[in-house]
């Protein structure tokens, strides 16, 4: 376990570089992350939103959202196994919160419970995202104070 601390350290701070930089609407950053031939799923509850199969796809989709008035992601618990030097899968549990107009330009919050499946690959000694399942298990709109 000792030998895979530096593994493990790296791939927690991938998905957190990953969160940080969503928070900050840089998808440009995507490319740093995911390999360009990234398999994306997105499910929305048991529903399959999107396929994608290339990182310049990805980046443009999540573009297309548009950039959030406010966001605040977080990161919990990562889970992963380690399959050899080169290869590992994980699960990263994460809440992504973002603040847009409502359809008369109040402010609403848009609460998600998301779960990240990550297949991940070592290549000239750095950790990348080949793989990725999305999943929003649930999303809220809560009433927003302040």
């Amino acid at each position: 376990m000792i030998d895979h601390i530096e593994d493990r350290m790296e791939l927690k701070a991938l998905v957190d570089y990953y969160a940080s930089e969503s928070d900050k609407n840089n998808q440009d950053c995507y490319r740093e992350i995911f390999r360009p031939d990234i398999k994306l799923k997105v499910y929305f509850g048991a529903n399959l939103g999107m396929d994608i199969s290339d990182v310049e796809d990805m980046i443009s989709r999540y573009k297309a959202f548009g950039a959030a008035k406010e966001s605040f992601h977080m990161n919990g618990q990562q889970n992963l196994e380690l399959q050899d030097d080169t290869h590992a899968t994980g699960t990263c549990y994460a809440i992504a919160t973002l603040v847009n107009p409502d359809a008369n330009g109040k402010d609403k919050l848009d609460f998600h419970a998301v779960r990240y499946y990550d297949k991940y690959i070592k290549i000239d000694g750095r950790w990348w995202i080949a793989e990725r399942e999305q999943h929003f298990v649930y999303s809220a709109v809560p009433p927003l104070a302040g």
